[in-house]
């Protein structure tokens, strides 16, 4: 079997033998793929294209052959790669790391993939600087992650008795992504500020820092099941 051109990113390469690479791509069609990239090392002016091409950020057109979840890369084409730097390019990498540890192979989600796009389109856009802005597209991007897979997070309901969210009950997170009460005693979410995080996320209003906070710590929770509980490297590139 052999494919037609199909839009794709680069998420991760490693070496492989001698001259080739194991690259995985997230693709417009076929979600999460491998595929073996043979003469990417040497002098020639293909190695060169190969390498120069199959880097992250870009937009890439690839075709592959193959029946199993390992494929062989036949031809990859580039568009205009998007220019990161600073803490918009440690984002960026989050972005990959996360979508690589979360998605299986040959699973396809067209509507996030449009959502990676867009969170690197932004991201390029804005300034490195503005760790705000960046730290909202990070979660949205998250929180539409979760949902694609099915671990969608319903701020207005008690996920154990169906209940509306109460304004002044406190409520935790639990393990299928659910908010469910707790003591008044015990330390958690207070309501009235899921209901207004939940608001101000559908109008894309401004979060100020304690939404953001918030917001992190609940997206962080949430995606374990889905990620693993293993440190992600590229947040430790915020720490240099």
């Amino acid at each position: 079997m052999e494919s037609d051109f199909e839009p794709a990113y680069l998420l991760h390469a490693r070496p492989y033998r001698d001259t080739q690479l194991i690259i995985e791509c997230f693709s417009r069609e076929h979600g999460r793929l491998a595929a073996v990239a043979r003469g990417v090392k040497g002098g020639g002016k293909r190695a060169r294209e190969l390498a120069a091409a199959l880097q992250p950020f870009q937009l890439l057109e690839i075709r592959w052959r193959g029946h199993g979840e390992l494929k062989t890369l036949v031809d990859v084409e580039s568009r205009q790669p998007l220019r990161l730097a600073g803490n918009s390019l440690f984002c960026a990498l989050y972005v990959n790391e996360i979508t690589l540890r979360a998605l299986h192979r040959l699973d396809a989600h067209p509507l996030l993939w449009s959502g990676y796009e867009t969170a690197l389109k932004t991201m390029a856009d804005c300034s490195a600087k503005d760790n705000e802005a960046l730290q909202v597209i990070l979660r949205r991007y998250e929180l539409q992650l979760l949902a694609e897979l099915g671990y969608g997070l319903d701020f207005y309901h008690d996920t154990a008795s169906g209940a509306p969210i109460a304004a002044q009950a406190r409520y935790k997170l639990s393990n299928d992504g659910g908010f469910y009460q707790v003591p008044a005693a015990d330390q958690g979410y207070l309501g009235a500020d899921l209901l207004a995080l939940a608001q101000a996320l559908e109008q894309s209003a401004t979060l100020d820092q304690s939404k953001l906070r918030d917001l992190k710590r609940i997206c962080r929770q949430a995606l374990v099941p889905l990620v693993g509980a293993a440190p992600f490297k590229s947040r430790a590139l915020f720490t240099r």
